[in-house]
């Protein structure tokens, strides 16, 4: 029987799956396969090794953030506006639950020794691409401003960290999950009032940031 149109995209969405609900170890290609639906015949012959096929998820996962990246718009007339635009560009990629499988995936093809050096190199290339559109779209968060409180790289790494930190808090055995938008995460909200009070003082803590929002048009 001949494989339907989609099942690469349902093979690399079962291996996200599997990673997410499993682990990594876990997620052996006969329990991927599985939840595809297929036969890991069917597997080799789309990616040939299970390396292979977590390559092709790692790609699908970063094609993904570059999207957010490359679409997202910042926007605001003060620093505070700005940075609470450069988070939701945050939250829409990192405190999503399939990121914590994303993590895992990189983690462990980028320490396993068995680990082509074709894959460390694509996945290098594909790091350095995302490093420049966050460079780029900080610049747009600092702006006329300057940032010399807050060195420029800690807005992401500062951000990004609590987004993360959050998903995984959600992700933990019997945690419910503490409200239906991740966007209003008030912890996020805290941080976002405390950087800017840093920058712009005091007075910027009790502002309320105007509705500025990042548009992002990839799917999420």
């Amino acid at each position: 029987m001949k494989p339907r149109p989609d099942t690469r995209a349902r093979v690399i969405q079962a291996a996200v799956d599997c990673i997410l609900d499993e682990g990594f170890y876990r997620a052996s290609s006969n329990r991927i396969a599985e939840r595809a639906g297929v036969t890991w015949g069917v597997i080799q012959h789309h990616f040939g090794t299970r390396e292979a096929l977590l390559v092709e998820v790692f790609k699908t996962s970063t094609r993904e953030l570059v999207a957010t990246l490359n679409d997202a718009t910042i926007s605001g007339d003060t620093f505070r506006a700005r940075l609470d635009s450069f988070a939701d560009v945050i939250w829409s990629f990192y405190r999503q639950p399939k990121f914590l499988a994303y993590a895992q995936l990189t983690l462990n093809l980028a320490h396993d020794p068995h680990t082509a050096d074709e894959t460390r190199a694509t996945m290098a290339a594909l790091n350095a691409q995302i490093a420049g559109r966050l460079n780029e779209l900080v610049d747009q968060v600092v702006g006329p401003d300057g940032v010399d409180i807050v060195p420029r790289e800690a807005l992401f790494e500062i951000l990004r960290g609590l987004a993360i930190g959050l998903a995984l808090a959600d992700a933990f055995p019997g945690v419910r999950r503490r409200r239906s938008r991740q966007r209003d995460d008030p912890e996020r909200a805290v941080l976002v009032a405390a950087l800017a009070a840093l920058v712009e003082g005091p007075g910027a803590s009790r502002t309320t940031p105007p509705s500025t929002r990042a548009s992002t048009s990839a799917s999420r």
